[in-house]
C-alpha cells in the first residue's frame, strides 16, 4: 500500500467511510493499525459491490 503518514491514512479512510464525524482519534493508533483499517474497509466495501 505504499508509505503513508499516519494523516494520509486517516484521509483515505475518511473518504471511503463518507463521513464528516470527528475521526481524529484515528491518529492514536498507529500506522500498522491504520492500514490494517483501510485494508479491511476497502475489502468490505469490494464485497458490497
Amino acid at each position: 500500500m505504499g508509505e503513508y503518514t499516519k494523516t494520509e491514512l486517516q484521509g483515505k479512510i475518511l473518504k471511503l467511510m463518507q463521513t464528516d464525524r470527528d475521526m481524529n482519534f484515528l491518529l492514536s493508533l498507529d500506522e500498522k493499525d491504520l492500514t490494517t483499517l483501510l485494508v479491511a474497509l476497502r475489502e468490505r466495501i469490494e464485497h458490497m459491490k
